[in-house]
């Protein structure tokens, strides 16, 4: 399988995205999740739904037109990867939100439109996650195909060299909530989550009541700039897709996250 910057292990996350209120002014939500203290990697992180790249996610095109949507070259060209990596990214994107949330980013094949209320196909779930299962297959199996035009890249984040907790090369994803369905925490890898504006999870961390990762935190950091989906949607095409790695910490873009990292009694 083909590897991130520097051998890094490639990985997928996705900000689900919805417009929502605070203090009856409408203001931007995404959805966040609290993992479990068993995780090996980032144990009671506050962390987006997303996961490592595995080898069911690379391309078998002997396996239905299950694809819908701006095809692997272009989302190459968007990633800066060739169209294999860039095929396998989108597909764990929209794997990672299906296992972790229960949210399809589909649509029925037989003309029936995008996917609504998701529940009939979570029975699939445990079995993509214990990897019985491929998401080609669940496509195939109930005539569904991805849509690529649902997700929108956001970020991309290597671990530095000197962090011994994880390496991945990351690449962040954005996604409206469809209408019809809603996200559950019916994943054995989080204990809570829920829909928050961004500032107020950054609030909740200044005050020591959430750990987060540099990826996470200067992902809610960006989004804290926007209070709508349509504005963020309308600056979507700013963000660079060039890979942060050890150069963030000298970056006085995120010198708020290492002054209290060092801080951090988790």
């Amino acid at each position: 399988m083909m590897e991130g910057v520097g051998g890094r292990k490639l990985a997928a996350t996705v900000l689900l995205l919805r417009d929502g209120e605070i203090n009856g002014t409408p203001d931007l939500e995404v959805y966040i999740q609290e993992r479990v203290p068993t995780m090996p990697h980032f144990p009671r992180a506050s962390v987006f739904p997303g996961g490592g790249v595995d080898p069911r996610d690379f391309p078998d095109f002997s396996n239905g037109d299950i694809w819908e949507g701006p095809d692997a070259h272009e989302w190459a060209q968007r990633l800066g990867t060739p169209p294999e990596v860039a095929h396998a990214l989108v597909f764990a994107a929209v794997r990672e939100l299906f296992e972790e949330t229960g949210t399809l980013l589909a649509e029925h094949r037989d003309g029936g439109g995008l996917v609504g209320e998701a529940g009939a196909y979570h029975r699939y779930r445990a079995e993509l996650e214990s990897h019985r299962m491929s998401l080609t297959e669940l496509l195939n199996r109930e005539n569904l195909a991805i849509r690529t035009d649902l997700i929108l890249p956001f970020a991309r984040w290597a671990s530095p060299d000197w962090d011994e907790e994880a390496h991945f090369d990351t690449f962040s994803f954005v996604a409206i909530e469809p209408v019809g369905q809603s996200p559950d925490c019916q994943t054995r890898e989080a204990a809570s989550s829920g829909y928050f504006p961004p500032a107020l999870i950054l609030e909740g961390w200044r005050a020591g009541l959430l750990r987060l990762v540099i990826p996470t935190w200067a992902s809610l950091f960006e989004l804290s700039r926007f209070h709508s989906t349509a504005e963020l949607l309308d600056r979507i095409h700013e963000f660079d897709m060039s890979p942060i790695v050890d150069d963030a910490v000298n970056n006085p873009r995120y010198a708020e996250f290492y002054r209290v990292k060092r801080q951090e009694r988790f």
